[in-house]
């Protein structure tokens, strides 16, 4: 073992780990790579250490055949020495890191509050504070980078998948990534697919980076996924080829409760679900009000991609021909009906690079977590009430343009027959009571 072997590693191990940690997101190679391998080669020094105590050799009287004999466990206490010294050059960096990242983050929040002005909420039951901008509510881990994203610039080049959380997105980013690959599955099978896509919003992608590589390639086509509403963005947004998927508002709500309660990060939900769908018919959750984001996006449909979740389920290869005229691609019979098997829903939950499985790896989520949980239309129906489904059906009356249809799994012959034996037993009980 060379001298300084082990402090060498160690560096070499953390400089790769600050990397991606700064990187525009994780890879699923380097999960926790860099605390496995610290811990391991300390194990080691400390055991060694351990064995070079029991002997209690005096190393000042050691002769040439001791010292011979002894060099392996000298010079691992030489790497010992130097490890401590690096893992104190590293906790200085890393207080110094701390106090630049709170001054800098103190003077972004400043910026925000003069030119956003958010109304800061606690939304009950929610784990993380919600910011009131535009008249939309959001997490407040996303709000530090609202200067860069409404300054963000778009080109004829961009390809944007958007929807409310828990509407299918995942399944339409895989759908347009093989399109636009030219159905490179092998690539698909290497990458994640939070690699693939640049999520605007997330903390961890820059932006900066973003507009580097546009500089650097100009024509190149960049792939990105956001939440956000287009309010956010500034008219550049409108060069790029949107995608936006929606979904029915009752399993929308069931999703996303699911979703929500099984996250350990502050933005998860700690409420029962009957609190959560009321949170929902009153704007109180992230990314709310899901009615005006839907509306906002259906104001472009003359120049973005429309889908409906259900649609795209139901009549798959017809609507994946409209998506690839969309994006200016042909498409073989073959070809759709790999990409309808592919992206099938038992092939979706079983697939490394598009289920989220990683997230249980850093602790984001529980152990039992599934981003794949059932994708069923119509899963409403084994959460809501007869009073519950009527109040959503109120609010997308009310709220929703009236050119937009939704696909609830029954249909509404079947829905007010089940509302009519609903009022027949209401009806009977007050008789009864009366």
């Amino acid at each position: 073992m060379n001298r300084c072997y082990l402090s060498v590693r160690l560096l070499n191990v953390y400089s790769h780990y600050y990397h991606h940690h700064h990187s525009r997101s994780l890879t699923t190679s380097s999960r926790l790579y860099f605390i496995r391998t610290l811990f391991d080669h300390t194990k080691e020094i400390v055991k060694t250490g351990k064995k070079y105590k029991e002997k209690k050799v005096d190393l000042v009287k050691l002769s040439e055949q001791q010292y011979e004999q002894l060099t392996p466990i000298l010079k691992l206490q030489t790497a010992f020495r130097s490890v401590n010294f690096i893992l104190g050059l590293m906790g200085i960096f890393g207080i110094i890191s701390y106090f630049y990242i709170r001054q800098k983050k103190a003077k972004v929040e400043k910026e925000i509050e003069t030119e956003f002005k958010p109304i800061w909420l606690n939304l009950k039951n929610f784990k993380e504070k919600a910011a009131y901008i535009y008249d939309y509510l959001f997490p407040e881990q996303i709000i530090s980078k609202f200067k860069e994203l409404t300054r963000f610039q778009f080109d004829k080049n961009d390809i944007i998948c958007s929807a409310f959380p828990k509407s299918g997105i995942t399944l339409i980013q895989e759908i347009v990534y093989l399109i636009q690959s030219d159905f490179n599955y092998e690539q698909a099978k290497q990458k994640d697919i939070s690699d693939r896509f640049s999520f605007l919003e997330w903390p961890s992608v820059s932006l900066k980076e973003l507009n580097n590589e546009r500089e650097k390639y100009p024509e190149k086509i960049r792939l990105m996924k956001t939440h956000l509403p287009p309010i956010v963005f500034n008219d550049t947004f409108k060069k790029a080829k949107i995608i936006y998927i929606y979904r029915n508002p009752k399993d929308v709500c069931v999703s996303l409760y699911h979703f929500l309660k099984s996250i350990n990060v502050d933005i998860g939900y700690t409420g029962k679900f009957y609190e959560f769908h009321e949170s929902f018919l009153i704007d109180e959750l992230y990314y709310a009000p899901w009615w005006r984001h839907v509306n906002d996006y259906y104001s472009l449909k003359e120049s973005i991609f429309i889908v409906s979740y259900e649609e795209l389920l139901k009549n798959f290869q017809p609507t994946i021909r409209r998506l690839a005229a969309y994006l200016g691609k042909s498409i073989t019979t073959e070809q759709l009906d790999k990409l309808e098997q592919w992206c099938s829903f038992e092939s979706m939950k079983t697939n490394s690079k598009v289920n989220y499985d990683w997230f249980k790896d850093y602790g984001f989520v529980k152990k039992d977590f599934s981003f794949m949980r059932k994708g069923q239309i119509g899963d409403w129906l084994n959460y809501f009430d007869i009073n519950t489904s009527k109040k959503f059906d109120e609010m997308v009356r009310k709220k929703v343009n009236n050119e937009i249809q939704f696909d609830y799994g029954i249909t509404s012959a079947e829905q007010d027959k089940m509302y009519d034996i609903y009022n027949k037993k209401v009806q009977q009980r007050e008789q009864v009571v009366t």
